[in-house]
């Protein structure tokens, strides 16, 4: 993290290691592992090869400590005040062994939490109800993958990277000023197919919206191009397995993750002629994801020329170029999407956001998406909707392109655009509602995003 990135390795590092998945840790090693990282860190391994002898050389000092010597309540007193300046001024953040042991309990605690809410949720067989359950609903969720709109031309790029959504622009919402809550997408989905957000981040394991939607008497289906996570527990696990019909699209042997997101257009076809009345389908797409010259096929390797950076260097060249492709693609695969969907004569939308944005050389030199490093791109992100002509509008229903708004709160408009009625949704928090109160948008432990940047 240091010789990549000039940064430690924090909290933030090491929730996302856990709740990772293969794919994108095998990929995070490819791009940023070479040899300079492995010889340095292989340095620190040196001790190892003593540790008989230094775990010797403790065992016989310490076996001439005596207890009358207040020699263990000295040691105990110091170790204290040392944990405790430590953790005053923030240092023992970085410590991998607090890290993991403040997570378990943490992770402990939580799950009670949780544990007693869902049991309340369980119990509730009135827990929310779909008011237009006597027309057919069919509604198409797109989740892209480090999708900044920074790099779309439908958001003012200077590069044509969305032909087809920019061509269809009249026919869509087009939402100019949402970002993500945090830089990851473990962190950031977890949130916003949640009832967590930054005021109650314990809820972030409460109510998955595909539970929201099976007991409003949908059938919810969860369409990934990503491989399951390590921790089957992690909120983005429960909303996917919650799901009443599920597709990861990982398979035993991936060379080089080359998943494509168009292999997922068959499933959204299969998800589509279900003769279910009322349908909501989650569709995650692997993006813009690094490594960026995996996310699309030969035939989108559009952009060569030299991109427009304030970083003169051929890696930076090379990875902007092979960013907008992917972006490109996910606009060609979006596109898709919708064409499939307005074959349907039903009540129905299509919501099109991203997990969290990317930088890609344009603030920072680099390229990612560390929430130890965060940048304006990295929240930066694409909203839009589409409806059909059938779509039964909220009556609450309101529209404004440059409202403020962070996708932690996405819980809430998704279930009110879709026609749900329950106590758990809060239209103050809808995107869509003639009630939204503006919030401060708080980032990275409580910093204003609209103020942090500028």
């Amino acid at each position: 993290m240091y010789l990549n990135f000039k940064i430690h390795f924090g909290p933030s590092s090491f929730f996302v290691l856990i709740n990772t998945n293969p794919d994108e840790l095998s990929e995070f090693v490819h791009e940023f592992i070479g040899a300079k990282e492995l010889i340095v860190s292989l340095l620190f391994f040196i001790p190892l090869l003593k540790l008989n002898a230094i775990v010797n050389n403790v065992i016989e000092t310490t076996s001439k400590f005596r207890f009358t010597s207040y020699t263990f309540l000295k040691l105990g007193v110091f170790t204290l005040l040392f944990l405790t300046v430590f953790k005053f001024i923030s240092i023992i953040e970085h410590n991998l062994p607090y890290l993991i042991s403040r997570s378990l309990i943490l992770n402990y605690k939580d799950k009670k939490f949780i544990e007693d809410f869902n049991s309340q949720v369980n119990a509730n067989n009135i827990l929310s109800k779909n008011k237009n359950s006597s027309i057919s609903n069919t509604f198409i969720v797109v989740i892209g993958e480090s999708v900044t709109s920074s790099h779309m031309q439908l958001y003012g790029y200077y590069r044509n990277t969305t032909p087809f959504l920019t061509k269809l622009k009249d026919s869509l919402n087009i939402f100019t000023d949402v970002i993500s809550p945090n830089t990851s997408t473990f962190h950031s989905l977890s949130k916003a197919l949640t009832l967590g957000n930054y005021e109650e981040p314990k809820k972030v394991l409460a109510l998955p919206i595909t539970t929201l939607f099976n007991k409003s008497g949908f059938k919810t289906f969860w369409i990934s191009n990503h491989s399951p996570a390590f921790n089957p527990a992690s909120a983005l696990a429960r909303v996917s397995s919650q799901a009443k019909s599920k597709f990861f699209n990982s398979k035993e042997i991936v060379k080089n993750n080359l998943k494509h997101d168009g292999e997922l257009l068959y499933k959204v076809d299969e998800a589509l002629k279900d003769d279910f009345p009322h349908k909501i389908i989650f569709l995650h797409l692997i993006g813009a994801h690094f490594s960026y010259e995996n996310r699309y096929p030969k035939t989108f390797d559009i952009f060569i020329d030299k991109p427009k950076t304030k970083f003169e260097d051929e890696i930076a060249y090379q990875k902007i170029n092979q960013y907008d492709n992917a972006v490109r693609y996910s606009d060609f695969i979006v596109n898709k999407v919708l064409q499939k969907l307005k074959v349907k004569k039903t009540n129905s939308y299509l919501m099109y956001f991203s997990d969290h944005g990317e930088e890609v050389f344009q603030n920072e030199n680099f390229y990612g998406h560390l929430e130890d490093k965060p940048t304006k791109n990295t929240f930066k992100i694409p909203f839009i909707m589409w409806y059909s002509n059938h779509f039964k509008y909220p009556e609450d229903y309101f529209y404004d392109k440059e409202r403020k708004y962070m996708t932690d709160d996405l819980w809430h408009s998704i279930a009110h655009i879709s026609g749900l009625e329950s106590s758990f949704i809060d239209n103050r928090r809808s995107i869509f509602s003639s009630e939204f109160i503006n919030r401060k948008r708080l980032i990275l432990e409580g910093k204003n995003y609209d103020t942090f940047f500028k």
